[in-house]
This record gives C-alpha cells, structure tokens and sequence, in this order.
C-alpha cells in the first residue's frame, strides 16, 4: 500500500510539471451539497447555488470571491434562507496545475433571513428577521485543470454561520473558465507531511482526550528547522470552536510536525 502510494505522488507530480502554465484567473458557477443538523440531531440535506471567481497570486496561493444563495435551509415549514458573500484562499502544495490537492479557508458576510415556530401544533411560524452575520468555511477538494481554458474544483469543507443555527458539511463543487495570460513561476520550496499536535484550553468545557493526528500543508505561527532532506517544524494556534449548544470555546494549539522537503522543479 505504501508503495502505492508513492508510485500515485509521483506520477501526479509529473503530471503538473508535463502540464502547460495555468492562465492567471478563473471565473465560473458553483454549487454545493450542504447537510445541516436539527435540534433532534436529524440531519437534514439542500442545495445551494452561486459563482466564484479567484486569483493565481502565487505558484501554491490562490485568492478569490465567493457568492452564494442557499434558498432553503428550513426542516420546517417556517423560514430560513442564506445569501454568502465570502473571501476564499486556496493553498496548493504542488501547485495549482494538473491534478493537485488544496486547503481553503474562507471568512464572509451571511445574511440570514429567518423565522421561529411559535406554535408547533399549528405550525405557524413568526415574522422573518434578517441578519448579517459571519460566516466560516474550512475546507479540503482537488483541482482538476483540462489543460489552460478550463477548471474544475471539488470540495469538502465545514461551513459554520454562528448564532443562526447553520453549522454543516459541505460538499462543492465549481466549473471555471481560465481567463488571461498564463502565469509561469516555478514551484517554491514546501513541505507536506504528517503532523502532531495537543490542544491546551484556555476558556470553556472543551477537553482533548489525546492528540490531535493529520497533515500539515503550510507553516503559521512558528519555525522550520532544516535538517539533510527532512524539515522539522513547531508551530502554534489559537482555535475558535463552537459547540453544538452554541457556547463558544477557546484554545491554544502546539504541535510538532516532521515533513519531507519538497525540492524547487525547474
């Protein structure tokens, strides 16, 4: 299996170097998947619908702009609808050609128009309020680039608007056109590997019963130290958790990762 695995990298390595350069910009309609659990922790499924469009800002970063209409995401016969307006960015760290994996982060305005059951026997429903809230997406896909015109992007990622009730997986999916000229750069030096990491409370009920296992894409608050191929890096965070009773919690993330260093391709 690990052999496997190997031969996979590196043969989707090999096919974003064989690949020509990525236009500068795309632009195109996306979709999604959003699954949304009620009170009775019933999970409930809608769909969205909306257009993206982003900028190749680096040879890994990817920065764009999100708008999106969720217009139902009611389990009752009262209201509730959602209009996103987000800023995303994509990291690649293999470079956004060819086939490549990314992480997202996206931070945006929500503005949730919604109403409450007030009588559950009749099911009359209240006046429908509009707020602005924020909204948060953090996310995992792959890029699939069919040659320099066009671009396809797949995508699972927790999506959260807090105080409305939204707190959800979600799977997306985007259709681009690649627009401008092509950018050329060359991959920069990375890591990607697997990481460790324990998480030490600093408000609210949340407790870790053991550490925390995944894989580290990019470096944020902390340090790299090289040593022959392999890089060691330690790093910290502070993480914003919400529960499923809507208390908010705090904590402060240490890890430790050891990655293999990716080289410069020329």
């Amino acid at each position: 299996m690990r052999k496997a695995s190997l031969v996979l990298a590196a043969l989707l390595l090999g096919l974003t170097r064989s690949l020509p350069s990525q236009r500068r910009m795309r632009l195109g309609p996306t979709g999604s998947s959003i699954a949304i659990e009620n009170a009775s922790g019933v999970s409930h499924g809608f769909m969205s619908h909306g257009a993206s469009v982003a900028l190749i800002t680096g040879d890994d970063n990817e920065t764009g702009l999100t708008i999106a209409r969720y217009p139902d995401l009611s389990d009752s016969s009262c209201t509730r609808t959602l209009m996103s307006y987000s800023l995303d960015s994509y990291y690649y760290p293999v470079g956004a050609r060819g086939v490549a994996p990314f992480a997202s982060t996206a931070l945006g305005l929500a503005r949730v128009a919604e109403s409450t059951l007030q009588t559950p026997i009749l099911g009359s429903c209240g006046t429908v309020s509009t707020t602005s809230q924020i909204s948060l997406g953090f996310g995992l896909g792959v890029w699939l680039g069919a040659g320099p015109d066009v671009v396809a992007l797949i995508e699972g990622r927790f999506f959260e608007v807090p105080n409305s009730g939204v707190q959800s997986l979600e799977a997306r999916a985007n259709l681009s056109l690649a627009l401008g000229s092509p950018r050329t750069g060359e991959f920069q030096a990375g890591t990607v590997g697997p990481a460790v990491a324990a998480l030490v409370p600093v408000s609210g009920p949340l407790r870790a019963r053991g550490p925390l296992v995944g894989v580290r894409f990019r470096r944020g608050l902390g340090a790299d130290v090289a040593s022959s191929h392999l890089l060691w890096n330690v790093n910290c965070r502070v993480l914003w958790l919400t529960r499923n009773d809507g208390a908010n919690v705090f904590g402060v993330q240490a890890g430790v990762a050891l990655s293999p260093a990716l080289r410069r391709a020329h």
